[in-house]
């Protein structure tokens, strides 16, 4: 099986007038509830779809590289743009949105869509181009929060499987690294506290890569920037660097 054959990986999450529209990219364990109400906030006037990672369902192989995760997401793309008989470009979403792992896969998809000659509009939330270093017990608490989210009458089997998808995916960032640039528009946005958790790095070597590269520091920190009250300022955030790129298109 294909990763583009993969049941249930595309998930229309909010239908809009413009097509191609959104498209939002998980971050580790890859849940969609999560990102239900920031598909609403970004939705109303264009479509928003979601990829899930491989690994979560039965008879899955979880992804091992941030190159692999990016190139079956690629897969999808054109797998959509042939089920709609339009070239892959033309059905390629205008906006990119990924949080965490899903915003370094998102720079790896953007890339892959400049060599096709297109660049969509790219938001990167609070992700690294660097290698990622865990803290003490950091892996640990982030696998008991999953499992807990997952309820208490959960299925082991499907606890497994987000175990061993959550371990390959820590695998694939602590190998990965941004080496090719990306010459759209990029909106960065990046957590609190700003001074710690290798962010100043990492900002600068997203400079480094990206020409055009907005930063924005939220309020939230990581795990909470999805959360009910932190996710205003996101969405406006994102609207607002949106609004931009349409202004300069009016004129």
């Amino acid at each position: 099986m294909t990763a583009a054959a993969a049941p249930g990986r595309l998930v229309r999450m909010s239908r809009g007038k413009d097509r191609p529209g959104c498209l939002i990219l998980p971050g580790a364990g890859g849940g969609l509830t999560p990102y239900l109400q920031l598909a609403s906030l970004l939705g109303g006037s264009r479509a928003v779809d979601f990829v899930r990672p491989l690994g979560l369902m039965p008879d899955e192989e979880p992804e091992t590289s941030v190159a692999q995760m990016a190139a079956s997401v690629l897969d999808i793309v054109g797998t959509a743009a042939a089920a709609t008989t339009m070239a892959t470009t033309a059905a390629a979403p205008r906006l990119v949105v990924g949080w965490s792992l899903g915003g370094v896969v998102a720079w790896e998809l953007c890339v892959r869509l400049a060599e096709a000659g297109h660049r969509p509009d790219l938001v990167v939330i609070d992700s690294s181009p660097l290698p990622r270093v865990p803290g003490p017990g950091e892996d640990e608490e982030i696998a008991d929060r999953m499992v807990a989210d997952l309820g208490p009458k959960a299925d082991p089997r499907t606890v497994g499987r987000v175990l061993r998808t959550l371990a390959a995916q820590a695998a694939a960032l602590a190998d990965y690294r941004a080496e090719s640039p990306y010459l759209g528009r990029v909106l960065l946005l990046v957590c609190s506290p700003y001074d710690e958790d290798g962010r100043e790095d990492a900002v600068r070597r997203w400079r480094e890569l990206a020409p055009h590269l907005d930063v924005v520091r939220l309020d939230a920190g990581h795990y909470e920037v999805l959360e009910p009250a932190h996710l205003p300022q996101l969405a406006t955030a994102i609207h607002t660097f949106q609004n931009q790129d349409e202004n300069q298109d009016e004129r």
